[in-house]
């Protein structure tokens, strides 16, 4: 026998007030015909991506809609630095060769790679990014031998 909606939106509102990456408040949940309906604002992709991943873990739940903004805490400048700082940390990404633009809350990642790993690799790093709400799919150029 499956979960009415009142109880997969109580387990819902459970799992949200003991998570400690989402603040308090910022994420609710509308349950129908255990279909779940997430509205909200984050400060980061990674806190609207987790909150996505729980509730589909949550017996009963059919599907998930996630309407959860993100309105990162950051300006566009201070983004940038991070995300250039991020690509100059991570070793599989020839930082000289590659970098971001921004506009708005989209991180532009552009350069010269070696493999698809480290296109990969950066467009982790980039995520991850204070102020980045998503990140554009990279047009990397191959380096030349």
């Amino acid at each position: 026998m499956g979960r009415d909606d009142a109880d997969i939106a109580a387990a819902i509102a459970r799992i949200l007030d003991w998570d400690v990456q989402i603040p308090e408040g910022a994420v609710h949940a509308r349950v129908e015909n255990g279909w779940v309906i997430l509205a909200g604002e984050v400060g980061y992709d990674f806190q609207r991506r987790e909150v996505e991943r729980m509730v589909r873990q949550v017996r009963g739940v059919t599907g998930v809609t996630n309407a959860i903004t993100i309105n990162p805490p950051a300006s566009p400048a201070s983004v940038r630095a991070a995300i250039e700082d991020a690509l100059r940390r991570q070793a599989e990404v020839d930082a000289r060769r590659s970098g971001s633009r921004f506009s708005g809350r989209t991180a532009k990642l552009y350069g010269h790679v070696r493999s698809m790993r480290e296109a990969s690799a950066a467009n982790v790093r980039g995520r991850g990014g204070a102020g980045v709400a998503s990140v554009e799919n990279p047009s990397w150029l191959p380096l030349d031998a």
